[in-house]
């Protein structure tokens, strides 16, 4: 599900679709981006791939990360507004290969991981 370089705003919601397994909603205008939902990640744990990055997106880095898909093996939401400190919950994703949160406004130290 690609649909990068517009001008969408508003609030984006990754999970469009229990299947998508790539999501790119980078190089637009969102502001927000919609919770990982529990009830909306199917068993099977598509989602591999998500980026949000060069977008208007603020927002706490803890509540953005919560109930992240366990499988996930690429995150990017670098260049937004996405505050605070990043979460220890990392630690919990085996598979995250690739993550970029770079040019944000986090804040405080980096959690330790096992």
């Amino acid at each position: 599900f690609d649909v990068s370089g517009n001008q969408l705003g508003g609030e984006v919601d990754v999970l469009v679709t229990s299947s998508v397994t790539h999501a790119d909603f980078s190089n637009n205008l969102f502001t927000s981006i919609h919770r990982f939902e529990k009830y909306k990640i199917s068993p099977l744990q598509t989602l591999r791939f998500c980026d949000v990055s060069n977008n208007l997106i603020e927002k706490d880095a803890t509540d953005l990360l919560e109930n992240i898909p366990p499988n996930i093996e690429q995150f990017s939401a670098s260049n937004n507004k996405i505050n605070r400190e990043l979460p220890a919950l990392l630690d919990n994703l085996p598979k995250l290969s690739q993550f970029n949160m770079s040019s944000n406004a986090l804040s405080g130290s980096l959690p330790v991981f096992a």
